[in-house]
């Protein structure tokens, strides 16, 4: 999934034509690509994890594709540590 679809803040909304329920919230980047035209509505600002992309719904998500990699974290932009070297001060 993109980075948005884990743990968000941002506004939870129900889609009544894909019949999600308290249970299944849809965040605004895939109400307006996923569920464009149908009948939303607009529950709360809160924290929620996207249900679009997780396959229980009528529609598949778009927004939903290959994993993404990123290349430039600060893990990978670190030299390798050698494991038999520490040094004492």
């Amino acid at each position: 999934f993109f980075d948005f679809f884990p743990h968000q803040n941002w506004n939870l909304h129900l889609c009544h034509t894909c019949n999600t329920t308290d249970r299944n919230a849809i965040c605004v980047n895939c109400i307006k690509k996923c569920h464009q035209g149908h009948d939303v509505e607009f529950i709360r600002h809160d924290r929620f994890f996207c249900d679009c992309g997780a396959g229980t719904l009528s529609n598949p998500c778009t927004l939903a594709g290959e994993p993404t990699h990123d290349t430039d974290t600060l893990y990978d932009s670190a030299p390798p540590i050698e494991s038999n070297t520490l040094q004492h001060n």
